[in-house]
């Protein structure tokens, strides 16, 4: 066989290969445009929810109860809703910190002590293998909790059953972060890691009423809480522990803020598995902050709307019908549970994001080991007009009673502030027995 010949026969098996691999390759583009589109999660296709949700909120998918739409994101781009700071900031803090076995408590490798301040995440990285691999993975939790500095926004707490809603609370929360705050350590002759004020709007028979919470910045000791009613003009203080009572009589508790709310070291963390989970946000592109005082950023903020207030509305009276997207996340699976004999929960299993360290969902156990409560928790991110500052923000918990078949959502806020610097007298008695004059 000639030259020419053989380089024919060549040339004509490689275009038979090109034409004949050409389909292949477009079905497999096709199929991962495909993947990257929004789709929906119902009862019609719930199998796809497997291993993507925990089992009691896939059974409600299953009855046709639940519905979500699901958004694929890209997850370097989702991770850039943290500042390139804070990314820079937990790079060097890699090697900083240790932690007390005894309590869980963060140390500073220097000092041997809890820290006075600090930016970032503690422990960047982590080995899911080592002995006190979720009490870091808590610490980095806390830590991204505080980015936003201080912050603040009035919202509803709506309790809802098979008929809807049957009580509604409107009130307003400001809290401010003295650890892992983005604009650097403030004056803290107290020594706090955070403290946070409240007072209710309505209705009108507790309007009012005012809570002053302060997170101690120490291994030990416990949360120092207030309540002020102004009918009687008195303060009284409360155990920490209130925490997991529910906020009145709906099926929502204190602890719900950000999935949880209390100190690390109250828990006694396990991580008992890692996985993937449908994670609740009201975008995954980060909001635009609008700056209107030289210490005060404002966010606009769409409304998570419920099916209870939309006519028409299939499932659930409490489930969220309108700005609730689902992004698949990659998550450790933790178990929290408190010595705290006061503490009316036992054991707690948390989704929590390996990347944002967001606790997406949680499920609920009482003292007994009886399961009978999940809590969705949903946020959303705000960055700066150069991007130089961003924050995350609680923005609503569904929390279903699964024993009572009740829920009630809190939260669902249409805008918020940032604030860097609250008066020095904001977060005291003082200030909490005076809201209501």
């Amino acid at each position: 066989m000639k030259w020419g010949q053989r380089s024919q026969i060549w040339l004509t098996a490689l275009a038979a290969l090109v034409f004949a691999a050409a389909p292949w390759r477009s079905i497999a583009a096709d199929q991962a445009e495909e993947d990257n589109k929004p789709w929906i999660l119902d009862q019609n296709n719930w199998q796809r929810g497997k291993d993507l949700l925990p089992e009691v909120i896939l059974n409600r998918v299953k009855n046709g109860e639940y519905w979500f739409r699901v958004v694929p994101v890209d997850p370097e781009k989702f991770k850039q809703n943290y500042s390139k700071r804070f990314w820079e900031a937990s790079e060097a803090n890699d090697g900083k910190y240790d932690l007390d076995p005894a309590t869980c408590g963060l140390k500073d490798k220097k000092t041997g002590k809890m820290p006075d301040f600090y930016f970032g995440y503690p422990f960047p990285k982590i080995d899911p293998k080592e002995p006190y691999a979720a009490c870091k993975m808590a610490w980095n939790f806390y830590a991204a909790n505080g980015m936003g500095n201080g912050q603040g926004a009035t919202f509803t707490l709506n309790g809802i059953d098979s008929s809807g809603e049957f009580k509604r609370i409107k009130l307003w929360l400001h809290i401010n972060a003295f650890l892992g705050r983005s604009a650097g350590p403030m004056e803290n002759p107290e020594n706090l890691r955070a403290t946070s004020l409240s007072n209710v709007l309505e209705p009108q028979d507790v309007d009012g009423v005012g809570g002053l919470t302060k997170v101690i910045n120490d291994w030990t000791s416990q949360d120092q809480a207030w309540f002020y009613v102004p009918s009687t003009r008195r303060v009284r203080r409360v155990n920490a522990a209130t925490r997991s009572d529910p906020v009145a009589g709906l099926d929502i508790f204190a602890d719900d803020v950000n999935c949880y709310a209390g100190k690390i070291e109250y828990y006694k963390w396990k991580l008992i598995g890692e996985g993937k989970i449908l994670a609740p946000v009201l975008s995954p592109e980060p909001l635009k902050q609008k700056q209107v005082s030289p210490t005060r950023w404002e966010v606009e903020i769409p409304y998570f709307k419920g099916a209870y207030e939309t006519p028409g509305a299939k499932g659930a009276p409490w489930l969220i019908v309108e700005n609730l997207n689902m992004i698949p996340r990659p998550v450790w699976i933790l178990e929290g549970q408190s010595e705290d004999p006061y503490y009316n929960f036992g054991k707690v299993i948390m989704f929590m994001d390996k990347d944002m360290y967001r606790i997406w969902w949680k499920l609920v156990h009482n003292r007994a080991g009886e399961y009978f409560y999940n809590a969705m928790c949903a946020y959303h991110w705000s960055r700066s007009d150069d991007g130089t500052f961003s924050a995350v923000t609680p923005n609503m918990v569904v929390g279903v009673n699964d024993k009572t078949n009740r829920a009630a959502i809190g939260g669902r806020y249409s805008s918020q502030f940032i604030e860097t610097n609250f008066p020095r007298d904001y977060f005291t008695l003082k200030h909490l027995t005076s809201i209501s004059d």
